[in-house]
């Protein structure tokens, strides 16, 4: 089957122009002018034909808590908010630290999931020879407390996952304390200990999550990558405070946390949605992390409409530098030969956040009653209409 997309503007090499698209057997075939010659014919006139996007960070619950989240619904979630690849963490109730249960969970997302569902492989202080087996795509090590118990507790496992690992590393950096300044103290002080063993072994890390500007600047300051997500550009502790139990999350909403990381916009590399289900009942019982998947790229745009960020900011970070940074093969751009994985756009589509209309599985959001310009009209998977016209077919 072949699909020829037709007459919107198509970001290619860096810029919008009018361009169609025609993808054969899931890959992209040739871009340009006045295509012809498919069995099928998408019209996106008065549309932006972006990548599929990336997002490098979610949980999606799945197995051992699909109450909250499942690969089915999540990557439902995701397509809906215009991506097409998703990295999953490890850290379920049943965690992804043996090749069984890699298996096991590349298993199911192969019978559930709606889009490309790539898998982290997570550290604890004992599974070395695990991940020689595996040799997984990136290794996310925990240092502080998160969901689940999957970090490390002896100071010596850290430096031999550096002598034996060569891939991605991923870091949860977050350090514990009882004071936002405590937590903010022990943070730079473990991303200055990943900085400084990750030039001491020559190996690539990427700090996740950075919920303040310094958290930047240390890690660029030891060549690491470093991401955010939309909640630490939008929200900081006040909010975390009118949102009540809706409002934990790891690491915390800052003070000061969102003007801090706008100045240091531009040392950013990649926007992840750190997509953490929860029901309400669990929040309400103190389980920390927000839903993201369908507000991030939404949010973006916000700051693209109040001019704070282009739109070729939005597509490089959160489709290009992902796509890049973890190595991920023939996606994040619209190149011949890559794969038939396309995000339409009407940035004219105006919507307001409402949780009950989500297609995550957990039903609310912390950008409740937010008016948002610009909304996923259609996605492609592989060639493959998926989504269109706002919603799902079935």
């Amino acid at each position: 089957m072949s699909v020829l997309i037709k007459g919107g503007k198509v970001f290619y090499k860096g810029e919008f122009s009018d361009s169609d698209i025609l993808i054969e057997n899931g890959k992209i075939k040739s871009i340009g002018r006045n295509l012809n010659g498919a069995d099928e014919k998408y019209n996106a006139k008065g549309m932006l034909v972006l990548p599929g996007l990336i997002d490098p960070h979610v949980h999606l619950r799945d197995p051992g808590a699909t109450y909250k989240e499942d690969f089915h619904t999540g990557t439902r979630a995701a397509v809906a908010g215009g991506f097409t690849t998703v990295m999953d963490m490890p850290n379920n109730p049943y965690p992804t630290v043996t090749v069984a249960a890699l298996f096991e969970k590349a298993a199911l997302a192969k019978k559930k999931a709606i889009c490309e569902v790539r898998f982290y492989f997570g550290a604890t202080d004992h599974n070395f020879d695990e991940i020689e087996r595996a040799d997984p795509l990136s290794l996310k090590v925990y240092l502080g407390k998160t969901t689940g118990e999957l970090y490390l507790r002896n100071p010596g496992s850290l430096k031999k996952h550096f002598e034996n690992y060569k891939g991605q590393f991923v870091f949860h950096a977050t350090g514990d304390g009882k004071t936002e300044h405590e937590q903010l103290d022990a943070t730079y002080k473990n991303i200055a200990k990943v900085g400084s063993l990750s030039n001491r072994y020559r190996r690539s890390s990427h700090i996740a999550h950075a919920s303040c500007g310094k958290e930047v600047t240390i890690s660029k300051s030891f060549g690491l990558t470093v991401e955010t997500a939309p909640h630490y550009l939008f929200l900081d502790s006040k909010d975390a405070k009118k949102l009540g139990y809706r409002g934990t999350v790891y690491p915390n909403l800052r003070s000061g946390g969102p003007e801090s990381l706008w100045k240091k916009i531009d040392k950013i590399d990649c926007i992840a949605t750190d997509h953490a289900p929860h029901t309400l009942e669990d929040k309400k019982n103190g389980a920390h992390g927000f839903p993201g998947l369908e507000t991030s790229l939404g949010m973006m745009l916000t700051a693209y409409h109040s001019k704070k960020i282009g739109l070729e900011w939005i597509i490089e970070h959160m489709s290009e530098k992902p796509a890049a940074i973890f190595d991920l093969g023939r996606v994040g751009r619209i190149k011949e030969g890559f794969y038939g994985n396309i995000t339409v756009l009407d940035l004219k589509k105006e919507w307001t956040v409402k949780g009950n209309k989500l297609y995550t599985k957990c039903k609310w959001s912390p950008f409740e009653g937010r008016k948002i310009k610009g909304k996923v009209k259609s996605v492609f998977y592989k060639g493959n209409l998926i989504f269109d016209d706002f919603s799902f077919s079935g």
